[in-house]
């Protein structure tokens, strides 16, 4: 498997018989082989989530778009737009990847911000993208909304505990100041996290660096990517 580090939460991973495309917002489109299909994933409709660019990718057999409900307006402006799955939060879906006799297995969490994250087995990997299902306390906020963020939180990533996790991406967002890796060391410390890759740290890759040499990212430097710049490749 190859993984791409696009942009923001954007990843494309390529597979033997197909390639999947997370949460792109900008950067390059992918061009696919025409002999394999690609899986789109949307996890919310916010722009630095979601592209209309994502309905003229060229160069595959066959598109297939796993989208948020909440992108179902959005996409009343694409009638035209084929293969189309909208998921709610706790939902399940088993679509076929064409010519390789496998099938992938989604299935959603509910997010603390808007839409799902996104847990998706293939030929014995489970791949974890968590959208925007983050620990989102702030500074600025209540004691109430960060309470009750923490609550939702906890809860809602409950499925990840001890679960295998081939890769995971994961928030390391710097805006949450001494916050920045909560939800990030959450999940690494509750799941079995091969491949650990941060996202959503608006282009401060130094956010990674300061993570990895931290006392509570330090555990995991192993299993953390350090990612240096947009279009960075990785191979397992």
């Amino acid at each position: 498997m190859e993984v791409t580090y696009i942009s923001h939460s954007g990843f494309l991973l390529e597979w033997q018989d197909c390639d999947w495309l997370f949460d792109y917002c900008q950067g390059p489109l992918p061009r696919g082989n025409s002999g394999k299909p690609l899986f789109v994933f949307v996890s919310h409709k916010h722009g630095d989530h979601f592209s209309p660019e994502i309905f003229s990718i060229e160069g595959y057999s066959e598109i297939c778009y796993i989208l948020s409900q909440d992108t179902r307006r959005q996409m009343k402006q694409f009638p035209h737009i084929e293969h189309v799955h909208f998921l709610k939060a706790g939902e399940t879906l088993r679509l076929p990847v064409k010519n390789s006799g496998s099938c992938l297995d989604i299935r959603t969490l509910p997010s603390t911000d808007c839409g799902v994250a996104f847990l998706v087995t293939y030929e014995g990997k489970t791949i974890y993208h968590a959208g925007d299902l983050n620990w989102w306390v702030w500074k600025g906020e209540t004691k109430q909304y960060n309470n009750n963020m923490t609550a939702n939180f906890l809860k809602y990533t409950k499925p990840l505990e001890g679960l295998k996790l081939f890769a995971a991406f994961l928030p390391l967002d710097p805006r949450q100041e001494d916050w920045y890796s909560k939800g990030m060391v959450h999940v690494l410390e509750t799941a079995q996290v091969s491949h650990a890759f941060p996202m959503h740290f608006w282009k401060d890759f130094s956010v990674i660096d300061k993570f990895l040499n931290s006392p509570e990212g330090t555990p995991y430097r192993n299993q953390t990517v350090r990612l240096t710049k947009e279009g960075q490749k990785f191979y397992f």
